[in-house]
């Protein structure tokens, strides 16, 4: 089969991967729930699972299959290509600072990831967690990522994943994203305004790699009704450019 770019995939392949999806989404899953859920008929769904659990990516309880361990030993690896240590040790000092929920994201494929994350004395819980994605418009340190771009790199990954809806306040046109991005690029900062998830707000800046590349970034979070006023407009953004700013000297240097 082709895509909009008229590069070949493997069909199989295609369907190996939407069952690894759904198997994600789910804590557990028999062998009929994961047809249904995939459009596969039963016996391609169980020999596509026979083939993950041999190779130990897939664990099966009585008929209940999850996910296995061995994706862990490769995705590792492929989180430490990122600056994780850095970025994490940075968020963890940011998260005791500020008492707030700190998140260190990067980018990868046109997504934003969340690598690590650090709890404040008084965090909330936001319903994500550590290995989750986001599309980038939606949250601050997307946001913040995106300015570190070009602007033919940001049209490719609008043109890729679109800019669909999280709440009422996501922006979802090309014109008011650029628009946005301008301001940030402008200020050094983004934020989220109930634009992923009602009631949380988040600031985050961008760590900058040159003059079109970035690290990936550090965004705090929290609810509405406390980071508001003078402690979201300039506090929290001036205590993160410090942070980053160190951030970056170090990781250029060490």
């Amino acid at each position: 089969m082709t895509h909009g770019n008229e590069t070949k995939t493997i069909l199989s392949d295609e369907r190996l991967l939407d069952l690894i999806e759904a198997l994600h989404e789910r804590s557990t899953a028999g062998v009929t729930e994961l047809a249904q859920a995939t459009d596969l008929s039963k016996g391609a769904v169980h020999a596509h699972l026979a083939t993950l659990e041999g190779r130990g990516f897939v664990v099966n309880n009585e008929g209940r299959y999850r996910l296995g361990l061995e994706f862990l030993r490769h995705g590792i690896p492929v989180r430490n290509q990122y600056e994780y240590e850095a970025m994490c040790a940075k968020a963890e000092q940011l998260a005791e600072e500020t008492g707030e929920r700190v998140w260190a994201q990067v980018e990868e494929n046109g997504m934003a990831y969340y690598v690590c994350g650090a709890r404040g004395e008084h965090h909330i819980e936001p319903p994500v967690r550590i290995g989750e994605r986001a599309h980038l418009h939606q949250i601050a340190g997307g946001k913040a990522m995106l300015s570190c771009l070009t602007d033919d790199r940001i049209r490719e990954i609008v043109a890729k994943h679109g800019l669909p809806a999280a709440t009422e306040h996501t922006i979802t046109d090309e014109e008011t994203l650029f628009a946005e991005i301008e301001r940030i690029r402008e200020r050094g900062y983004a934020y989220n305004r109930e634009e992923s998830v009602l009631g949380l707000h988040a600031v985050s800046t961008p760590i900058k790699k040159d003059a079109h590349g970035v690290y990936g970034a550090l965004v705090i979070s929290g609810p509405a009704n406390r980071l508001t006023g003078e402690k979201l407009e300039s506090e929290l953004p001036k205590l993160l450019l410090g942070a980053v700013n160190e951030l970056e000297i170090n990781i250029r240097y060490s």
